[in-house]
């Protein structure tokens, strides 16, 4: 193979190594995205297999399905006064 031939091939591009802190996949339970909202149980209630206790720590919840949850009075974006 000369090199003439090898100048024809097109170069390939570097590729960039991707951080820990940038896997999609990776969830963080603190970080909330557009995605997840952050709802504090207004009462008791069961979701995704879990009782959800009034009064209880907020978690993160899908956006679609948080909305449905304070729509029905049973959870709220705002985290309640002690």
């Amino acid at each position: 193979m000369s090199t003439s031939e090898s100048d024809d091939k097109p170069k390939t591009q570097r590729r960039t190594a991707v951080k820990a802190d940038d896997d999609p996949k990776e969830e963080k339970p603190a970080t909330q995205t557009a995605q997840t909202i952050e709802i504090y149980p207004l009462r008791s209630y069961q979701d995704a297999g879990e009782i959800k206790r009034r009064g209880g720590p907020g978690y993160n919840a899908p956006k679609r399905h948080a909305e449905r949850l304070i729509a029905a009075g049973l959870a709220t974006d705002k985290k309640p006064k002690a």
